[in-house]
């Protein structure tokens, strides 16, 4: 399981509709989200569990109703019967519906409010980001994940390709591997910053992300 914080909202220009997804952690392909509602002066929230390729398919499906302006595309939680569905129609509605909560739960909101294509793209650029996100099952992938997620001196995760770093997980998996101690990993991340990569460099964030890299457990060592 990994932990995942950040927020994806669907923009609308109402302050009475809201509908957003604070997203909690991600285990194996199952992203687990708050959900959030309000529309008029109803409004919830509760848990919303989704896998990869649902949301996937959500987008997928998203663009091409924006680009056709019609059709209509749901995501449903896997433990519940909660659910949301976006409908498009010819002039640009854009209608969203759905319910907040299993009805099996004391309280559960069912929910309708309209709003324009306009918010399409953007919800569909927040979820293709979220779903860089994997989570990792050996150490090597573990290592390689806090490179591009965590360390990324040069700030473009969200728009390089995912190698832009792998290529130095190799050297930072052997120091762990062989019990290299904090000052080592942090004076290697130093020198790939200024050295190879031509920056100024960040010493005291390197000594975060080597804190991160001494603390994984050795059971994670089950090969690259």
């Amino acid at each position: 399981m990994i932990t995942i914080d950040n927020i994806i909202e669907l923009k609308t220009n109402s302050k009475t509709e809201r509908l957003s997804f604070a997203t909690r952690y991600l285990v194996q392909i199952n992203f687990t989200f708050d959900l959030t509602v309000l529309s008029d002066s109803f409004g919830g929230t509760s848990h919303f569990c989704v896998r990869r390729e649902q949301i996937e398919k959500l987008c997928s499906d998203l663009t091409e109703m924006k680009d056709r302006l019609s059709g209509n595309t749901n995501l449903e939680d896997n433990d519940s019967d909660a659910n949301l569905c976006f409908q498009i129609e010819r002039y640009g509605q854009v209608y969203v519906f759905g319910q907040v909560g299993g009805s099996y739960e004391d309280n559960y909101v069912k929910f309708k409010f309209q709003t324009d294509q306009t918010c399409i793209e953007p919800l569909i650029e927040d979820f293709l980001k979220l779903l860089k996100y994997e989570e990792p099952t050996t150490l090597y992938e573990t290592i390689d994940y806090i490179l591009w997620n965590e360390w990324d001196p040069i700030g473009i995760n969200d728009i390089a390709p995912r190698e832009e770093y792998q290529s130095y997980t190799p050297t930072i998996y052997n120091l762990k591997n062989i019990g290299a101690d904090k000052e080592l990993i942090v004076k290697t991340l130093h020198k790939i910053e200024t050295e190879t990569m031509g920056l100024l460099g960040n010493i005291e964030h390197c000594k975060e992300i080597a804190d991160k890299i001494i603390k994984l457990q050795d059971t994670k060592k089950n090969g690259i």
